[in-house]
């Protein structure tokens, strides 16, 4: 049988992607044993706006909006979003996210039902060179 287990978000260290993107890896195969889900806690910048991008086919992801007020498009179609809110981003689909505050960050769960071959994901990969691995806390 596996083991569960707690993450506190405090004690995981933050990766600075750009100045408009931090994230901190939660969940993950290496630090609990799991292989079927991965779970990311972004946070964008007040009015960081991300471009539209092509999802890989084989990943389907999953927006849990936690805090402030953003906006997500959809292949095209725009959606206000705000804490509570979930978004199934469809493996394949064009999409791109947005902060509407200019004073606040827009904090979101991000959820993968896998964990991302090398070239799905380039903040897990630039986390994963800059790293070594895709999981650091504070303490280390």
């Amino acid at each position: 049988m596996r083991k569960g287990n707690v993450i506190r978000a405090s004690e995981v260290k933050t990766f600075f992607f750009d100045e408009t993107y931090t994230s901190k890896m939660l969940i993950d195969r290496t630090n609990s044993e799991t292989q079927n889900v991965q779970i990311n806690m972004g946070i964008m910048a007040p009015g960081a706006k991300h471009t539209d991008h092509n999802h890989p086919t084989d990943y389907d992801e999953l927006y849990l909006i936690m805090k402030g007020e953003g906006m997500v498009r959809l292949d095209g179609q725009e959606y206000d979003l705000s804490p509570g809110d979930v978004v199934f981003i469809p493996g394949g689909s064009n999409h791109a996210i947005a902060n509407k505050s200019d004073t606040e960050e827009l904090v979101i769960f991000t959820v993968w039902p896998k964990h991302p071959e090398e070239g799905a994901n380039p903040v897990y990969d630039l986390r994963i060179r800059e790293w070594g691995k895709s999981y650091v806390t504070i303490h280390e």
